[in-house]
């Protein structure tokens, strides 16, 4: 079998935390360089994350093309470059009014996120209102129970993690931060993964999940990473996910993303 090619694909989807973004949250010029190179090549490009719609809409989804669509919010919703929903797949209003109260009355620190804001109660209102990124945040006794795409929870312990484990409405995934090193938990509605609207998103680009190249760096990127055509992990990625990609390549914080971008529109292999 021959070497894969850049042009043997017609699109990229990109992880964002520890994959497109270093530890200053940002995306280094020369990355986006490289995104504006393969937008003029013709190959649709986007982002799969467990980032809120909201957190992202006003800094990063501007970079992308306007004809761009992004799996957003641990693969609850899918958007297009103005962060509005194309589909979704949101927490049941029932099960979320549940989880606010338990985790009210369990002292847990929580993120409702939703297309239109990220929802929190002090410490995290605060930190997210002075986030570089510029979030849509407001406070969570203004959010209502509807369209709740995944909720964050962190401030943990094994009573709240069983909790949401035996709740059967409900599917996480345990995560560590990137910046922070502390754990904590994605939840959507059973089921849902990136890989999940990794579907929606071919079809309303009409291109084969086979034709696209993911990268990741995460457990939440398992999944996205099995379904697309050929799978990339970065150097600072978890072992599980650098066992089971095509390709392994730099760190994010050495501009691991640019320097194999680069590589390959040149046209060596994958």
């Amino acid at each position: 079998m021959k070497n894969k090619k850049l042009s043997d694909f017609s699109a990229l989807l990109f992880d964002l935390d520890g994959t497109l973004t270093n530890d200053r949250n940002g995306i280094p010029t020369e990355t986006i360089n490289c995104l504006n190179q393969l937008d003029k090549l013709g190959y649709q490009i986007g982002i799969c994350t467990g980032r809120g719609t909201a957190a992202i809409k006003n800094k990063i989804l501007p970079i992308f093309p306007k004809k761009s669509f992004h799996i957003t919010t641990g693969g609850s919703q899918l958007v297009n470059s103005k962060g509005e929903i194309i589909y979704d797949h949101p927490i049941n209003p029932l099960t979320v009014e549940i989880i606010k109260n338990y985790l009210s009355e369990s002292n847990a620190l929580a993120v409702f996120m939703k297309a239109d804001a990220q929802y929190a109660d002090e410490p995290l209102y605060s930190k997210m209102k002075n986030h570089p990124w510029n979030y849509v945040v407001k406070k969570l006794d203004q959010m209502s129970n509807e369209r709740v795409g995944a909720v964050f929870i962190t401030k943990l312990n094994n009573e709240i993690v069983n909790y949401i484990e035996n709740n059967p409405n409900l599917s996480y995934k345990e995560m560590v931060g990137n910046n922070s090193g502390k754990p904590y938990i994605d939840v959507t509605a059973k089921g849902v993964n990136k890989s999940t609207l990794l579907h929606k998103w071919s079809e309303k680009t009409q291109i084969p999940m086979e034709k696209v190249i993911g990268f990741g760096d995460s457990l939440n990127d398992l999944e996205f990473l099995q379904s697309c055509g050929f799978s990339v992990s970065m150097e600072n990625a978890i072992e599980t996910l650098k066992q089971i990609t095509d390709k392994v390549i730099g760190n994010v914080n050495e501009n691991g993303i640019a320097e194999y971008l680069l590589k390959i529109i040149q046209g060596k292999d994958l």
